[in-house]
């Protein structure tokens, strides 16, 4: 997420316009500045048509450090204070889902609370003003606001959250979703038709980035039947019009934004080749691609290159020849 210069790009429609205005970044304390390709996503994706949302699910899906968890903080903040209702951040587990959007937005909250206390009293509801966030009886964290919208972080249980009211889900990092749990939940906290209970707009947003071949399948499902790769892995899925010169693809209520750019100012030639050379991913030439260029690829890959493992080979075979002369 870019903190300096704003984009020359003017917000369209009510929830981006919150998301750029009202939603602060900790370490800066100021508003939420967006990068112009990510204000063109998100007024297309937020913007009504008809009175009403194009979709009903969403996959933001980029490289790594692309500010895809703050972005998912800030749509989470916006919705809840737009729709209301129930809205919650998902994870495969609890402490994940505290980290992660939800953590942001409570120091975002905090934020506000000291950089403008009459506005945050206006925000929260009285009784979360002093530790801004609580556990229900459930054993989930809660932010509740002035409106009556409830933001929650919950793990990935389907039993605990059976029959909810959710207006809004942020699912983060979707390639770890890989138990038949995670699908119960998927179906279970899936958007609900307009009118349930009063529901007017029910959406899930999708914060990741690429998954393995043959493990990540709720992911792949999703890519698959939207993107529709070839086998080079070159998407044949339908374009969205306005955005034809970013990869974003639509089919139905569901909208794919997957980028194998790295965009972000930070982004540099030199940042990259730091993060190819980080011993993390050396001899892991897939997972540098998975999440560095957000390109699927097969846990099945070696671990170690096979260049080192032939000079270590050779190495040996040597070493072994000497011994054997003595």
């Amino acid at each position: 997420m870019r903190l300096g210069n704003a984009s020359k790009m003017v917000p369209q429609c009510t929830l981006v316009q919150m998301m750029c205005n009202d939603y602060l970044v900790p370490e800066t304390g100021a508003p939420l500045k967006f990068q112009q390709h990510q204000l063109r996503i998100l007024n297309h994706v937020f913007t009504p048509l008809n009175g009403k949302l194009r979709y009903n699910t969403v996959v933001y899906s980029c490289p790594k450090k692309s500010g895809k968890t703050e972005v998912g903080a800030a749509v989470m903040y916006a919705w809840a204070k737009t729709y209301g209702g129930d809205v919650y951040s998902i994870a495969n587990d609890l402490t994940q889902a505290q980290e992660r959007a939800y953590s942001r937005v409570e120091v975002s909250l905090r934020t506000m609370k000291e950089k403008d206390p009459e506005r945050f009293a206006l925000e929260v509801q009285k009784d979360y003003q002093k530790t801004i966030t609580k556990r229900n009886k459930e054993g989930s964290h809660q932010i509740l606001l002035q409106n009556g919208a409830r933001m929650l972080a919950i793990p990935c249980d389907p039993y605990g959250e059976a029959g909810g009211m959710q207006t809004f889900t942020l699912w983060d990092e979707l390639w770890g979703f890989r138990s038949e749990q995670a699908y119960r939940l998927w179906t279970e906290m899936q958007p609900l038709p307009p009118g349930v209970g009063g529901v007017q707009e029910s959406i899930r947003f999708i914060v990741t980035y690429a998954g393995w071949y043959g493990e990540s399948e709720l992911l792949w499902a999703l890519y698959d039947t939207v993107v529709k790769p070839d086998e080079k892995d070159e998407p044949q899925g339908s374009r969205v019009k306005g955005l034809e010169d970013l990869p974003c693809f639509e089919k139905g209520k569901t909208f794919v934004y997957w980028d194998h750019e790295a965009r972000m100012p930070w982004h540099t030639a030199e940042f990259m080749e730091a993060a190819r050379d980080d011993p993390a991913v050396q001899g892991r030439e897939s997972e540098y691609r998975r999440i560095w260029q957000n390109r699927w690829t097969t846990g099945l890959e070696s671990f170690i290159d096979m260049e080192i493992v032939d000079r270590i080979m050779k190495t040996n075979t040597g070493m072994r020849n000497r011994m054997e002369g003595f």
